[in-house]
């Protein structure tokens, strides 16, 4: 008589940890790509943001038929609005602040951070030192180098266009996602989707 051996369906033991070390190698390679794309992604996300937040203050100066100033900051944006006096109890011009927006959430010292506000495209090598400052609200004589009015027309306060420079300090600086430009025309107040500046 034969006996005949029944088949064994399934994995040895020796199968299935050679399958857990790959997948492990796998894992502990593809982290660091996941946490590169996810600062990446901060960046990215912070620069709309700002272009947002000027394409709503630009509205809201048109809306109100008042004009709206945007306060920049290094981690922040702050948004006031222009209220005309109200006679007879007063005869001046106050500030209302609509808004504030923060930034992405900073990890350690470095975070995605506002570097310069200016009126030409050259890329700045350092950090604006009025961004760093403590809030405050603006003032109705002269604006501020990190201030942008946007007039009842929907214009900028102004004769150039104005740049905001972001900078993701999370990447290193050659990193293509490293730098953001935000562009808001002078004349029409029209902001540009955000621009990777290499």
């Amino acid at each position: 008589m034969v006996a005949v051996r029944e088949s064994q369906a399934g994995f040895t033991l020796t199968e299935l940890m050679v399958v857990v070390v790959i997948l492990s190698l796998l894992a502990a390679l593809s982290t660091p790509l996941f946490t590169r794309d996810n600062n990446a992604r901060k960046g990215r996300g912070w620069a709309q943001i700002v272009a947002q937040t000027l394409q709503r203050a630009r509205f809201q100066a048109m809306g109100d038929r008042s004009p709206v100033h945007l306060l920049f900051y290094r981690t922040h944006i702050d948004m006031y609005r222009e209220e005309p006096p109200s006679p007879p109890t007063t005869t001046t011009t106050t500030l209302t602040q609509l808004s504030s927006i923060p930034g992405p959430a900073a990890d350690g010292d470095k975070t995605v951070a506002i570097w310069n506000v200016q009126n030409n495209g050259t890329v700045p090598s350092l950090q604006d030192s009025n961004l760093t400052g403590v809030s405050s609200p603006p003032t109705l004589s002269a604006p501020r180098p990190n201030e942008i009015i946007f007039t009842t027309l929907g214009g900028v306060s102004g004769s150039s266009d104005r740049f905001i420079f972001i900078r993701n300090e999370l990447l290193p600086p050659n990193h293509p996602d490293a730098y953001f430009r935000v562009t808001v025309r002078w004349l029409t107040g029209y902001v540009s989707s955000s621009e990777m500046v290499h």
